[in-house]
């Protein structure tokens, strides 16, 4: 282990001349057991590829590199890299590649792999989208994601599912969100594990989570661009009825608008929040439906 507490940690900082930088968001984490949730999560076989975000000063990384065929690790802050370096040169430890960019815009691997990685809180969609949604040719996005991000964030990400109740117009589950849609129409999220504000150095303000992301091979949406054009006008004004916002945003007049809602079976007073994946799907395959009719 390249330090086992937080002392051994401080140490090494100030050894190396090295401190956190808030303006990265970085906090290393000090919990072996949230390390050993993580590397569980993951379910790192010997002949996986990890593509890891924010290796920091390397306790992570080490772990993926003695269970994976090899690991990528990403890191933005050049000054730490050499440090990085030095804690991974070891005789048992080859195969791990680092790069010095913004994971941002790293591309994306044509070969299946895991992400795994403690991202800063303020990334986390921006992340999400980047690897959910390959933007280049050959690029694939992960067969699974293990990330550490702030816990309201998890929470959000992983509401329960909304249903619909047998025999009535009421459902059940959380409120969805743009974020949680987005990823569910990727992949299945669960939380592992909470992890506490005292598992960092420096402690943040916050509790973190582990999220864990099993990918689909093909996405629950049969249209992303149409889907994503329907949530943000939904969710606009997200205390609105759908009647109330929808038809606005995809500039349908009032016929189109009853026979979006009479085709896709979905009722016009729900709000955005109460809309299941399934539902979302129904309004794009009549929406484009009525496009085909005109």
């Amino acid at each position: 282990m390249i330090y086992n507490n937080t002392n051994e940690l401080v140490e090494m900082l100030k050894r190396e001349n090295l401190w956190a930088q808030k303006k990265l968001g970085q906090n290393f984490l000090v919990n072996p057991q949230a390390l050993e949730n993580i590397i569980k999560a993951a379910e790192i076989k010997p002949t996986d590829h990890v593509l890891e975000i924010g290796p920091g000063l390397g306790i992570l990384t080490e772990q993926l590199a003695r269970r994976a065929n090899n690991v990528t690790a990403i890191e933005l802050d050049r000054q730490i890299i050499p440090v990085l370096q030095r804690n991974l040169n070891r005789e048992e430890i080859k195969n791990v590649f680092i790069i010095n960019e913004d994971a941002l815009q790293t591309k994306l691997p044509h070969e299946p792999y895991k992400l795994i990685a403690n991202i800063p809180y303020y990334i986390t969609s921006p992340i999400l989208n980047h690897f959910l949604q390959p933007k280049n040719p050959g690029e694939i996005r992960p067969k699974l994601l293990v990330l550490l991000v702030q816990k309201e964030v998890a929470e959000k990400i992983c509401v329960p599912e909304v249903k619909q109740k047998a025999g009535s117009n009421k459902t059940s589950g959380g409120d969805e969100t743009i974020l949680s849609l987005q990823v569910k129409a990727f992949g299945k999220p669960s939380i592992v594990c909470n992890v506490s504000s005292s598992s960092f150095f420096p402690q943040p303000k916050v509790d973190s989570a582990v999220i864990k992301i099993e990918t689909y091979d093909q996405p629950k949406i049969s249209n992303i661009g149409y889907f994503f054009t329907f949530i943000k006008g939904a969710f606009s004004q997200k205390r609105k009825k759908l009647s109330n916002t929808l038809p606005h945003a995809l500039n349908l007049t009032p016929d189109q608008s009853e026979k979006l809602f009479e085709t896709s079976k979905v009722s016009a007073d729900k709000r955005p929040q109460n809309i299941s994946l399934e539902e979302w799907e129904a309004l794009i395959q009549a929406y484009e439906k009525i496009s085909r009719e005109e």
